[in-house]
């Protein structure tokens, strides 16, 4: 049975509510049963603890003296450490696939994991159960357990992960270990035989170097920040260098389709690997790594964008919260390199930070336009007086971005890139907007395809490939779900029959 803690006022010395696990160098919070960050202590002390100034100064003084690891340089316990004393225990999943060593605390996580990291989006995730620990929560939460269990449990490799069709499938019989169901046999096309395979990660940046990185480019600026800056930089910047790799194989699976299931595991393979360094890196943003940052936040998009790695439904993703999403990546860049961004904007890398500019040089109002003009007034239409309170100035709100958004874009012409058109609006969003778009509004999601419309002109770009249709149809799919009003229904079909006339007569 654990030892009842003193409450608040009867805190006097710091082992009454700290314990200092010399281990881990981490200084847990007895009541709160997880670790505090170095920087984050005084505060946790006011503010959960209510302590007063005095007695906060001793705590203070405690800690000072300690030798504290940042939440990224903290070493996980090993098989014979496990489970970390004070820290609470919960049931959670670990990932099956090779190497992957992902783990969470819910079935809905995982099977997200399974659908965007290694594209099997299986119903019943490929996972084990085991016990959770995580020294800190919040931005630095990280989930371990005892290894052994991760090592005595059956690994899905890339191969047994080719065997999934992507309705989650198995190519070949599989039983799952929950449900035993076995699934029927199909087939994925077979190797290009008549094509050779890059294999090495040498080869993949030379594909980039010779490539790749040229269809990323917009202009001579960008050809040397894509090319002679990013490759310079994967000398130092492991997690930039597997960015590349991962983007490099994405390119390789749209020019080669017959091969294409190879590549997209390879750049699976790359993205697992860079992930957890790159989170570490936004955790510490500096001088040294902020170029490498900023960098990977756009292969980061790129490889989100591709239909091979991202839901398609591009914006209506049902978790746009994620940490690493890219709508979250191109919303919050620019404040997490913020104390560098002199530094940036002057730089090599000046045009990648110009995808962050602040102002697009154009004022209008939401009526210019005789479309957006006529879309607005619906928008209100599906908008009950006794609905959410401001939902009207939100939407008005958006609008007026959207047609700011349209005249920037007329304004750059044809040279307008897929960099410009992510700029115009989705980085303007307000979290407002994106509420309300996470719920289905009609009126959100008629705004959302309009803006769709301004996307048509990328549609080339090789990974764009497929999506913008696919976002219309995702858009239809949940109109029809909602109880959007007929004039609203005919509204929308009216937009794809005259932009997306293909999907219009697919759909007939």
């Amino acid at each position: 049975m654990e030892e009842e803690l003193t409450s608040p006022e009867e805190l006097t010395t710091p082992s009454q509510l700290l314990s200092y696990l010399s281990t881990y160098k981490v200084l847990v919070c007895l009541r709160c049963r997880y670790a505090i960050q170095p920087g984050a202590i005084a505060r946790h002390l006011k503010e959960i603890h209510r302590l007063h100034r005095a007695t906060r100064r001793t705590f203070v003084a405690f800690a000072s003296e300690l030798e504290l690891a940042q939440p990224h340089d903290v070493v996980l316990p090993d098989e014979s450490q496990f489970p970390v004393p004070f820290l609470p225990i919960q049931e959670g999943l670990a990932c099956r696939f090779e190497y992957c060593g992902y783990l969470c605390a819910s079935s809905k996580r995982m099977k997200q994991h399974w659908r965007c990291t290694h594209q099997i989006p299986t119903s019943d995730p490929l996972s084990t159960p085991v016990p959770l620990q995580t020294f800190f929560r919040g931005n630095a939460l990280r989930y371990f357990t005892n290894p052994s269990l991760l090592r005595g449990s059956p690994a899905c490799t890339p191969d047994s992960a080719a065997k999934f069709s992507k309705d989650g499938r198995s190519n070949t019989p599989c039983t799952t270990p929950k449900t035993g169901t076995t699934y029927p046999e199909n087939q994925h096309l077979p190797l290009n035989q008549h094509s050779s395979l890059i294999i090495t990660d040498q080869g993949l940046l030379d594909h980039y170097r010779n490539s790749t990185y040229k269809t990323l480019s917009c202009h001579p600026e960008t050809d040397q920040a894509f090319g002679e800056v990013v490759l310079g930089l994967t000398a130092r910047f492991d997690f930039l260098r597997q960015g590349v790799m991962a983007c490099a194989a994405l390119h390789l699976a749209s020019i080669h389709p017959a091969n294409r299931t190879h590549y997209v595991l390879q750049s699976l393979r790359h993205q697992a690997q860079a992930i957890p360094t790159f989170r570490q890196a936004i955790l510490l943003v500096d001088r040294d790594n902020c170029e490498a940052v900023l960098a990977f936040a756009f292969f980061l998009v790129i490889c989100s964008l591709n239909s091979d790695t991202e839901d398609p439904r591009l914006f209506l993703n049902d978790d746009p919260d994620q940490h690493l999403h890219w709508i979250n990546i191109l919303r919050n860049g620019c404040s997490m390199l913020c104390p560098f961004w002199d530094e940036l904007t002057a730089g090599p890398l000046a045009p990648f930070a110009a995808v962050w500019e602040d102002d697009l040089g154009v004022s209008v109002e939401a009526s210019e336009g005789p479309l957006l003009g006529a879309l607005l007034p619906r928008v209100f239409a599906e908008t009950p007086i006794h609905g959410l309170a401001g939902e009207h100035e939100t939407y008005r709100d958006a609008a007026v971005q959207l047609a700011a958004a349209e005249a920037f874009l007329r304004r750059r012409g044809p040279g307008a890139t897929v960099w410009d058109a992510l700029n115009a609006w989705p980085m303007r969003m307000a979290p407002a907007y994106l509420e309300l778009l996470k719920q289905d509004r009609p009126g959100a999601l008629l705004l959302l395809a309009y803006y769709a419309t301004l996307l048509r002109p990328t549609r080339g770009e090789w990974f764009l490939v497929g999506r913008v249709e696919s976002l219309i149809d995702e858009i239809a799919r949940r109109l029809e779900d909602t109880s959007c009003s007929a004039q609203s229904w005919d509204f929308f079909l009216g937009i794809r029959r005259e932009y997306f006339p293909e999907e219009a007569l697919a759909n007939q």
